[in-house]
């Protein structure tokens, strides 16, 4: 029998306000929740399961100012201090900071809290590994939960044995996989033998005649994370700014609601505050962990987890709590699947995919420089304006290949003679929102451009001529018929998109990258990508397929290396090109006017993707006859000047360009 999901709801002028859901029975909640837990039993006990999953309407077209009120009623703001904090004082705090860092607390001094949860050089709190890694080298069953915003939550760990912050900082040190203190005693000696501990103790807990306490080790740390708040560009939103969001990330919230992830995933943090089973409609391959089970013994909390909080969940992977998912567009797509018995669409988990980024904190995400700004209004045609009739069809096929290049055009075409494509990639995975993002490589106002002049080829080219030189290199693939009714619908979408548009339009191609003048760092960059891109791409760099497009679909994600991306010889691969992407666009549904990713670091993970393996092709000595018209940053020879090809690869670029000046 199918499980209803319960929910209790009001409606008034359009907005439905979740209350609390109980999926499969398993929800737990605050004591200051429970009438509404028993108004939602009641609710469970009386919804037809169908219509309780469609009763949050946030639908496309919902109106920004309504979708506010329908955030503030599910979500609600975060509030400016974590409950308890009004007895925290500042010598408190700053014991618990120094306790935070402390590697003394580990039976080898050389574990910290922050070794597994670290907060310095941006880091999320949570270490990205699939289970924590003690002191011993030894690992833990479950995945570090980050400790950011941790206060807010009902319970720590992800089975909920510890009811405060104080009671979670005492399991780690004690635990033998963890830090393995042998008891309490212990680590009390171990602090009191470091020099400036008793001295600190006792100005944080001023009147004890003894201090250094294991409950005031814990009420110290507790103290401490109590701090660790962060805010992102959701916040802004809730805070009614409604230009700060991205049309995309928009259309995210309205689909995060509307598919039912609100029904877990609500309340200032969307999560943490409630427990579930992981599993309800379709049982979890992984069944070791009993989850909750193992607390309360009640056989109906087996396999039942806490619900895990999604501020900076583009920070924290891997997911779930066995770490056992690599990146985010599986997790979403996996949680529908078990959760909620749907599997979602590509652009559902796309739009899903561009909220999530809304809600990573400013402070760790947001590169340090002012908003750009530009005179002119990007306003993008809608699909429901193209006109009837064959030129209608005509564009809407070609909005079909661009949008899903790999199911029509390449291997998961079912007719062998239309497999053009040779990777999983589709066209909209470099040209954004279906080629309508200001500079995310948009298609409109791309006719107006073409018949140009190409270096490459030292030849004007046609609109046609371009596009197949994307399916031969971006696409690894081979070249369209000019005359074919493929290339024909291509060009007719492009021109639908281009109709409208001003020549030289401000927004085509991609916003201006200032390069730092250096070399750039693939090493840094690994770094910048495992904190910004793994989430989505994962740490392969493959990228990933949803459920729903199956072995003849692509890939939500897609694949930055290897042989299911772009080939050597791509626009994509000239470092430059990949590092002005990457600021202006990344994290997903990131806009170029408010850029995640600083310049040094978009310019190292270019470095960090042009490291990478990935198919050559021949005959690319035979681009740019004229060898002193040669890009810069063309990572492969001949060159007209005397610098390496590592340079031209990797940079600086400076001196390059100043001599092609010269020349």
């Amino acid at each position: 029998m199918r499980k209803a999901l319960g929910v209790v709801v009001f409606s008034v002028t359009g907005l439905s306000t979740l209350i609390l859901s109980d999926m499969g029975g398993h929800l737990m909640s605050q004591a200051s929740a429970k009438s509404a837990a028993e108004a939602s039993e009641e609710a469970t006990n009386s919804q037809p399961a169908e219509a309780s999953r469609t009763i949050i309407a946030a639908v496309p077209g919902t109106p920004d100012g309504v979708l506010l009120m329908q955030a503030h009623a599910l979500f609600g703001k975060l509030p400016a201090t974590m409950p308890g904090s009004e007895q925290d004082t500042p010598a408190m705090i700053a014991l618990g900071k120094s306790l935070y860092f402390e590697t003394g607390v580990s039976i080898n001094r050389t574990q910290s809290c922050n070794s597994c949860h670290p907060i310095d050089n941006n880091g999320p709190g949570a270490d990205n590994l699939k289970t924590g890694r003690g002191a011993i080298g030894k690992f833990g069953d479950r995945n570090d939960p980050p400790t950011m915003n941790a206060g807010y939550q009902i319970a720590q760990f992800w089975d909920g044995r510890a009811a405060t912050l104080e009671k979670q900082a005492q399991g780690p040190p004690l635990n033998p996989i963890e830090m393995g203190m042998s008891d309490a005693a212990a680590l009390v000696e171990r602090l009191k033998g470091i020099n400036h501990y008793p001295a600190d103790f006792k100005a944080a807990f001023p009147g004890e005649n003894d201090p250094v306490t294991f409950d005031n080790f814990a009420r110290a740390v507790g103290a401490f994370e109590r701090t660790l708040i962060t805010r992102g560009r959701f916040d802004r939103f809730m805070d009614g700014d409604r230009q700060v969001l991205a049309e995309q990330e928009l259309a995210g919230m309205r689909t995060f609601i509307s598919v039912g992830c609100v029904y877990c995933h609500s309340g200032p943090n969307l999560g943490g505050m409630t427990f579930q089973k992981l599993g309800v409609f379709h049982e979890y391959t992984n069944t070791k962990d009993p989850g909750r089970f193992k607390v309360t013994n009640l056989e109906r909390d087996r396999y039942v987890f806490k619900v895990p909080m999604l501020r900076n969940v583009t920070l924290s992977a891997p997911y779930f709590h066995d770490g056992e998912v690599g990146n985010l567009p599986e997790a979403v797509d996996r949680m529908g699947y078990l959760q909620l018995d749907r599997k979602l669409k590509d652009d559902e988990i796309r739009n899903i995919l561009g909220f999530l980024t809304t809600l990573a904190d400013a402070e760790r995400t947001t590169a340090p420089m002012a908003a750009k700004t530009i005179s002119a209004t990007w306003a993008p045609p809608l699909m429901k304006d193209v006109p009837q009739g064959e030129q209608g069809n005509l564009i809407l096929y070609g909005a079909a290949l661009v949008t899903d290049t790999y199911a029509k055009l390449g291997a998961g075409a079912k007719d062998e003679t239309m497999r053009f494509s040779g990777n999983t990639l589709n066209c909209t995975s470099c040209h954004l929102n279906d080629g309508t993002k200001q500079f995310g490589l948009p298609w409109m106002g791309v006719s107006q451009a073409y018949p140009q002049y190409r270096a490459r080829e030292d030849e004007v080219q046609g609109l046609e001529a371009r596009i197949n030189g994307c399916f031969e290199r971006s696409l690894n693939g081979k070249a369209l018929a000019t005359d074919s009714r493929e290339m024909k619908a291509i060009v007719a979408y492009v021109n639908w998109l281009s109709k409208d548009m001003p020549k030289n339009a401000p927004g085509l191609g991609l916003a201006k990258f200032e390069s730092p003048n250096r070399k750039a760092d693939a090493t840094r960059g690994q770094e910048v990508y495992n904190r910004f891109c793994m989430s989505c791409h994962g740490g392969n760099g493959d990228g990933y397929q949803s459920m729903s497009a199956g072995r003849s679909g692509t890939h939500v994600a897609p694949a930055l290396w290897g042989e299911n991306s772009y080939n050597f010889g791509a626009g994509m691969n000239r470092l430059l090109t990949t590092a002005a992407f990457i600021h202006g666009n990344m994290p997903l549904g990131t806009p170029w006017n408010h850029p995640a990713i600083s310049n040094e670091d978009a310019y190292d993970v270019a470095a960090c993707l042009s490291s990478k393996e990935r198919l050559r092709v021949t005959g690319l000595e035979k681009d740019y006859p004229k060898l002193e018209k040669k890009a810069a940053d063309c990572p492969y020879p001949p060159y007209a000047d005397h610098f390496s090809q590592e340079q031209h690869q990797y940079g600086p670029f400076q001196a390059i360009k100043e001599a092609q000046k010269g020349k």
